[in-house]
């Protein structure tokens, strides 16, 4: 559909599903567009920014995100070079993060982890990109703000789906406080071949949420006590002076063709862990490579501990060591894969392990390990278990921790102090 903007410009949003048209168009109050990888969200919700703003001289909307720090590589940076034509704009702010339109709108570009700031505002609209990372009281604060005369109001959102609950489900799908449009990844025919043929390959919830679009909790997972909606989280500085003291542990997985790391740091007033950094690289690289990197993503943290391998895996461990990258062996009573499943399982449970949202193989593996059904029965067998790199490196590193007392399957407890 073409938009005329100025009597002289022109742009044409072409959609490319009827769901983020329907999204664009809506005159709903509240609006969530709900896509898979590559439906297009980002630009739908640009795009619906922008159209209200040229449809009402004067106005003023907002477009966030959890933290104001991912946006300009991610929002602003889709609004400015793929929906926005510069000739629209009188001025851009970047430092505030405010673009003004030749008709006097204004749309400020901003963080839900600033709400002092945004407590102050009067809005036309709002707009939330990766909403799913947002809360129920980010949105009401939303709301609350919405109270620019003359223009009608509207808060929208854009989000990946997520488990059923989220605010965000019961909102659109089981109240019904607002229109909701769903978008899979196969309704954009303009993605490549190639692209699509590789998220044909996510499994499980993973490619529920991912590629099919779906709302769907952890059911049927290994690790269905690990709460993403507690537990992923925005990415916050670790190389500061506040976090220089806390130790840092990295989980190794061997192997020439997929060599694997988690990283975490550990906050030593609460014992809670943040894995920061992955690391899985694809062949091709030496050892001597690969210590490199670990020491690059490390730098100016205390690594205590390194712990990775079976113990028929000596031979890597002595490789590394040799390169100045010491891995010991895990514990004897945690080798076995489905003990050291229980102790992470555990640890979940507890809600002891957070992960930057960024982390997106490890999230992605995460939601995709699971045991294998057979006849309709549940196995103790892990779904394809050689695929999970960086599964195997959690559980090396993080086994040998054992969590406070939890109920961790409907099988077995653990009942060990922290």
């Amino acid at each position: 559909m073409a938009i005329e903007y100025m009597s002289n410009i022109s742009i044409t949003f072409n959609p490319i599903s009827s769901q983020q048209r329907g999204f664009v168009e809506s005159k709903a109050p509240r609006v969530l567009f709900s896509g898979a990888f590559g439906a297009g969200k980002s630009i739908a919700l640009c795009t619906k920014a922008l159209q209200l703003s040229r449809d009402y001289p004067g106005n003023f909307g907002l477009i966030c995100r959890k933290v104001r720090a991912t946006l300009a590589q991610t929002t602003i940076k889709t609004f400015l070079e793929l929906v926005c034509p510069r000739e629209l704009i009188s001025n851009y702010n970047k430092s505030e993060g405010l673009v003004t339109l030749h008709n006097g709108s204004q749309i400020l570009f901003g963080g839900l982890d600033d709400p002092l700031k945004l407590g102050s505002l009067n809005l036309g609209w709002a707009g939330i990109d990766e909403a799913i990372e947002s809360t129920e009281d980010d949105w009401r604060m939303l709301e609350g703000r919405l109270r620019l005369i003359n223009v009608p109001h509207q808060i929208f959102a854009a989000t990946n789906p997520g488990p059923q609950a989220h605010y965000l489900y019961r909102y659109f799908f089981t109240e019904r406080k607002g229109e909701v449009y769903q978008s899979g990844t196969m309704d954009n025919i303009r993605l490549p071949d190639d692209y699509k043929d590789r998220v044909q390959e996510f499994e499980g919830v993973y490619y529920d949420r991912y590629v099919l679009g779906r709302w769907v909790g952890l059911e049927g997972l290994v690790y269905d006590s690990f709460d993403e909606k507690t537990c992923v989280i925005s990415r916050f500085k670790i190389d500061d002076d506040a976090h220089k003291d806390w130790p840092v542990y990295a989980g190794h997985d061997f192997g020439g063709s997929n060599p694997a790391a988690m990283f975490y740091i550990q906050d030593p007033a609460t014992g809670y862990f943040y894995a920061f950094a992955e690391y899985l690289p694809g062949s091709g690289r030496s050892t001597y490579q690969h210590v490199l990197e670990f020491k690059r993503i490390t730098g100016g943290h205390n690594v205590i501990k390194r712990i990775g391998g079976s113990h028929q895996e000596q031979g890597w461990r002595n490789d590394y060591t040799s390169q100045g990258w010491p891995i010991q062996e895990p514990k004897e009573q945690v080798r076995a894969v489905d003990v050291g499943i229980q102790r992470v399982y555990g640890q979940h449970k507890l809600n002891k392990v957070f992960v930057f949202s960024d982390l997106k193989e490890y999230l992605r593996e995460k939601l995709s390990y699971m045991y294998q059904v057979k006849d309709g029965v549940t196995t103790d067998e892990i779904e394809g278990k050689s695929r999970f790199h960086l599964m195997d490196s959690e559980r090396y590193i993080l086994s040998d921790f054992t969590p406070e007392t939890a109920t961790v399957s409907n099988k077995s407890k653990v009942t060990h102090g922290w």
